[in-house]
């Protein structure tokens, strides 16, 4: 099983009719003890250590190409957790590299601006 998931809610409200990100996370928290529900454009929901935190997303005016945000986001927070931040430095990290990668074409941004959003 897991220790941590990082579903998108639009899947879940899809899949399992949840009708809002906090049922998300209230459903997922019994069974894994780090939950962080992503939106889109809207706040991911963290749920850890007893609590549900938003944290807002990255506001990108147009973005050029959604392909690879959910994994690159994914791929950010898990680094920025293995590097040793909180929940929710993580999930900002996250949120930065995400808006980064919509704004070229693709899945995948220049490594310098990644690094420059996972560090900022």
């Amino acid at each position: 099983v897991t220790d941590l998931a990082l579903p998108t809610f639009p899947d879940e409200q899809m899949l399992f009719g949840d009708a809002a990100p906090q049922a998300t996370a209230e459903r997922l928290r019994k069974l894994v003890g780090e939950v962080v529900v992503k939106n889109g454009e809207e706040p991911a929901l963290i749920a850890a250590n007893g609590t549900l935190q938003p944290v807002p997303a990255v506001h990108v005016a147009v973005p050029v190409d959604t392909t690879g945000a959910g994994d690159s986001f994914n791929g950010a927070y898990l680094a920025a957790r293995l590097a040793g931040h909180a929940p929710t430095e993580a999930v900002l990290r996250a949120h930065r590299v995400a808006a980064a990668v919509v704004q070229v074409r693709g899945a995948l941004a220049p490594f310098e601006t990644l690094r420059a959003a996972f560090e900022d």
